[in-house]
């Protein structure tokens, strides 16, 4: 059985060996949490869908019965239409609309699927999510759609997936942003602050002299890498500083008086008499000379930091005035 057996006198095609059809695919949605999309997961759904029938293995016809010629267009799987128009005589082909193009009808029907050749059932099907995926991603399951015609190979399952948002976390690739907010105080001082993460709360160190927009970094505690999970993302802190609307009087104060130290410049102490002078060896000439050049840079380091200090007060002091 290949190909077509031959063709009559007008040309028609006169009998078709019965093609098999590739089933339809199918789409499933899946909603999935935060954390599943990030670490992966396995979910398990029932799927409606139409399988080959199991008793006529598709053909739709019972076992041991015979084809007949379809009456509609004798065998040959073709029909011509003739139509009178204005140029003449035009006739048209096309595919038996009775056998379906087959030139031959079932006989006798498969009482298992009513000669349909499948059957709509009910499956369990689990699927495995890998790490990394995201809203859109699409997952292919081969062989779970619809079954063919006429025994025909089954389509595929889609699998499209949705990711639920988490409050506090977005997601940019791999890589995790979120905002933290912190005092000016904690800003100037440096702290500890713990943090919500895809994995659990963690510290987050804040150094001193931290700036509004500064951006902190918890290293490997983003997203796996779709497909190569060894690959994560990191998960990103920008440092949000935060003034409060109302302060006491003492709070007042102190900030005045830090806001005017911040100003006021260095004072050195008093000079003292000069010693006599007396011979130095190397060793000690070295030795001063440390410790000057540390002196200098303590004295440097104190210097940028109340002036990072006076900077931040300042403005605190002038926000407090224009809203009090």
């Amino acid at each position: 059985m290949g190909g077509f057996s031959g063709m009559d006198q007008t040309g028609f095609r006169t009998r078709r060996r019965s093609t098999v059809t590739k089933g339809d695919d199918i789409r499933y949605d899946i909603t999935l949490e935060f954390s599943e999309a990030i670490f992966g997961a396995e979910r398990d759904f029932e799927l409606s869908h139409l399988e080959t029938c199991e008793v006529c293995s598709g053909t739709g016809a019972k076992v041991g019965s015979r084809m007949r010629i379809c009456s509609t267009c004798g065998g040959r799987g073709q029909v011509m239409r003739t139509e009178q128009t204005p140029f003449g005589l035009f006739s048209q082909v096309s595919v038996c609309p009775t056998c379906g193009g087959d030139g031959e009808v079932i006989s006798e029907y498969c009482r298992k699927c009513s000669g349909k050749g499948s059957m709509r059932i009910k499956k369990n099907i689990k699927v495995k999510i890998p790490p990394g995926v995201s809203t859109g991603s699409i997952l292919r399951v081969a062989g779970e759609g619809d079954a063919g015609l006429r025994g025909g190979p089954p389509g595929d399952l889609y699998v499209y997936l949705d990711v639920e948002e988490v409050k506090g976390i977005q997601r940019d690739g791999i890589n995790l942003l979120s905002t933290v907010s912190i005092s000016y105080v904690d800003a100037i001082l440096g702290t500890v602050v713990k943090v919500k993460t895809v994995e659990e709360v963690s510290d987050l160190q804040i150094p001193p002299g931290t700036q509004p927009g500064d951006v902190l970094v918890l290293s490997k505690m983003g997203v796996p890498k779709l497909n190569r999970p060894s690959i994560r993302g990191d998960h990103l802190f920008t440092i949000k500083i935060t003034i409060p609307n109302r302060i006491s009087a003492k709070e007042r104060e102190l900030l005045e008086e830090l806001a005017s130290l911040s100003k006021t410049p260095g004072s050195r102490s008093p000079a003292r008499a000069r010693a006599p002078a007396t011979p130095t060896s190397e060793r000690q000439v070295d030795r001063i000379t440390e410790k000057t050049e540390e002196s200098r840079d303590q004295n440097d380091l104190w210097k940028q930091l109340k002036d990072l200090a006076g900077s931040v007060v300042n403005g605190a002091l002038k926000w407090v005035k224009d809203n009090l």
